[in-house]
C-alpha cells in the first residue's frame, strides 16, 4: 500500500502496513534498514531538504506522518547512525572475534605471572593456557576496568534493618558490583557470587539475541540466601560486542501495546519475535526452540518468588544491560505478571541509553515510581543515546542520580549535555577523563586499566562509561541525604 503526498498528485513509496481500525490501538513503528542505502542516500540526507518518507527502501513505517521534514542537525545524527551501522555489519564478526582473541591473549598474560615471564614460560615450553570456563578467566570489561574488589559479605545488610544510609547505599553497591559481574563467564560469576558476596547463585543466562543473530544476550540470578531469601538479584549483561553497539545505535522503534514507544534493538535483545508488532513479538506464552532472555528469566522468577515468600527483587544493569532491566520490567507489566512486579522493589541501572518516549516513560514511572533508579556517571555518551531529537523522540525516565565524580553525586531531572555534543561541555568532558586518569593512578587500578584510560582520553564519552567508574561512585560519592530517604521510605 503506498499514501499520496500532502499536497501533491504523485505517490510516496512508504511502506505500510494494512490499515488500522478504530477498534484497534495504534501499532506504530519506525523501522531503519541501513543495509540498503546506497552513497547516494548518504550525500542527499545531508543536502537534501526532503521528507526521510522519500527514502522508502531505508525507511519503513506504518504512518507517513512519524517522517515529517527534519532539520539539518538532525540528519546529521541519522547519518552517523547509518555510516555506523554500514561500517559495523562487515566487520562485526571480525570484530568479536579480535576482542575475543584479546581476551584470550591477556588471560593467558595473567595466568602465566606477567608478560615476562609469559615470554620466558614460551622459550622453555612452559606457558600455561587458560582455560575460558574457568573461574580465574576474566573478561576484556574486567582488566579495561581494573580489579574491583568483590570481597565484601551482603548478607547481613539485606537481612537486617541497618542504618538508612548504610542499608541504601550498600544496595547501590551491590547492584553496581552486580551489574559489572555480568560480563563474567558462569564460573567466575557462580564463585564471587558464593564466596565473595556470600549469597545464593541461581541460573546463568545465555540466550538468543534476534537482532544480532546469536546468542548474546547474557544474565544472571543470585539470592541473598538459599532457603528464606530477603532479596532476589537479576543483572543482565551489558554492551559487549559491536553487535551490541549495533543495537544501541538502533534507532528504529515499535510500539508497546498502550505504554508507548520502545527501542526496537533492545526488545530483540530480550527475544522480540515480530518487528512490527509486540503482542505477536512477545505474546505470553512462548514454546519455541530458541531461548529468549524475557522467558527464561520470567520463569525463574516466578519459581523463586514461590519458594521465597518474603524476598524482595532488585533488578540491575549496565548499559545494553540496563536497558534490558527497564524492558524486561515493561514487558512484566504488559503481560500483568503481578505476582512478580508485586516483589520488584528496585530498578537500578547504570550508564543506562534510552529506551522509549514520553509516554512509556510516564506509564513505568506510574508502574515503579521511585522504585527506578538510573545512575550516571559524568558524560557517559551511553545515557545520551539514541539522542532526543524529531523523528525519535526518545526520552529518559525515572529518578536520576548524576555522578559529576567518584566522590559526589545528586538527584536530577535531566543530565547536562544530553545529546553529548554540545560543543560547550568540550573542556568538561576531556578535563573529567584527564582527572579519572590521575586518580585511577593514585589508587593503582592495574596496568591494563591505566592504559585504557590513558586511550580513552581521546573519547571521553566513552571512558565515562567503565562500570569501574559506577563502582567507585556508588562505594565513595556523598549523595544528598533527601535522596536516601525518599528510596529507603518507600521500600522498607
Amino acid at each position: 500500500m503506498y499514501a499520496f503526498e500532502e499536497g501533491s498528485t504523485a505517490y510516496r513509496s512508504v511502506k505500510l502496513a494494512p490499515p488500522i481500525y478504530p477498534s484497534m490501538a495504534p501499532k506504530e513503528y519506525l523501522i531503519f534498514h541501513p543495509k540498503k542505502a546506497t552513497i547516494w542516500d548518504l550525500i542527499r540526507l545531508v543536502f537534501s531538504s526532503k521528507s526521510l518518507a522519500e527514502y522508502h527502501h531505508l525507511v519503513e513505517t506504518n504512518n507517513p506522518n512519524l517522517l515529517p521534514p527534519v532539520r539539518l542537525s538532525t540528519r546529521l545524527f541519522l547519518l552517523y547512525f547509518l555510516l555506523f551501522s554500514i561500517i559495523s555489519l562487515p566487520i562485526s564478526h571480525v570484530g568479536n572475534k579480535l576482542l575475543e582473541w584479546l581476551g584470550y591473549f591477556l588471560n593467558k598474560v595473567h595466568f602465566n605471572g606477567g608478560f615476562i615471564c609469559l615470554v620466558g614460560n614460551t622459550i622453555t615450553g612452559s606457558s600455561r593456557r587458560p582455560d575460558q570456563h574457568a573461574a580465574y578467566y576474566q573478561s576484556v570489561q574486567s582488566f579495561a576496568s581494573g580489579p574491583i574488589e568483590y570481597r565484601k559479605n551482603f548478607a547481613p545488610v539485606l537481612i537486617n534493618r541497618l542504618e538508612l544510609s548504610h542499608q541504601v547505599s550498600s544496595l547501590m553497591e551491590l547492584a553496581a558490583l552486580a551489574s559489572s559481574l555480568a560480563y563474567e563467564n558462569q564460573s567466575r560469576i557462580k564463585d564471587i557470587v558464593n564466596n565473595q558476596f556470600n549469597m545464593s547463585f541461581v541460573e546463568f543466562f545465555r540466550c538468543w539475541n534476534v537482532f544480532v543473530r546469536e546468542y548474546t544476550t547474557k544474565a544472571f540470578i543470585c539470592c541473598s540466601e538459599e532457603e528464606d531469601a530477603k532479596l532476589i538479584v537479576v543483572a543482565f549483561r551489558g554492551t559487549d560486542s559491536l553487535g551490541d553497539w549495533r543495537c544501541n545505535l538502533n534507532f528504529s522503534f515499535i510500539t508497546l501495546g498502550d505504554m508507548g514507544k520502545v527501542h526496537l534493538g533492545f526488545m530483540t535483545a530480550l527475544g522480540l519475535q515480530d518487528k512490527h508488532d509486540t503482542e505477536k513479538g512477545f505474546p505470553k506464552e512462548y514454546n519455541g526452540e530458541k531461548l529468549l532472555a524475557y522467558y527464561c528469566i520470567k520463569k525463574e522468577l516466578s519459581d523463586l518468588v514461590k519458594k521465597h515468600k518474603n524476598a524482595k527483587i532488585l533488578v540491575t544493569g549496565h548499559s545494553l544491560g540496563g536497558a534490558m532491566a527497564v524492558l524486561f520490567t515493561s514487558l512484566l507489566v504488559m503481560h500483568e505478571e503481578q505476582e512478580i512486579l508485586d516483589r520488584i522493589s528496585w530498578v537500578m541501572t547504570f550508564g543506562q541509553p534510552r529506551v522509549g518516549d514520553a509516554t512509556f516513560g510516564n506509564k513505568m514511572v506510574s508502574v515503579l515510581g521511585d522504585k527506578y533508579t538510573r545512575m550516571v556517571y559524568r558524560h557517559d555518551i551511553v545515557p545520551r543515546i539514541p539522542f532526543e531529537i524529531p523523528v525519535i523522540h526518545f526520552k529518559h525516565s525515572g529518578t536520576c542520580i548524576s555522578y559529576s565524580n567518584w566522590f559526589h553525586g545528586e538527584k536530577v531531572k535531566e543530565v547536562a549535555n544530553k545529546n553529548y555534543f554540545n560543543i560547550r561541555y568540550i573542556v568538561v568532558k576531556f578535563w573529567g577523563t584527564i582527572v579519572d586518569f590521575f586518580l585511577a593512578i593514585w589508587e593503582w587500578e592495574g596496568f591494563i586499566s591505566i592504559l585504557a584510560r590513558f586511550f580513552w582520553i581521546m573519547f571521553p564519552g566513552v571512558a565515562f562509561h567503565n562500570t569501574k567508574n559506577y563502582v567507585n561512585a556508588t562505594r565513595k560519592a556523598k549523595i544528598d541525604h533527601y535522596i536516601i530517604k525518599d528510596a529507603w521510605d518507600l521500600h522498607v
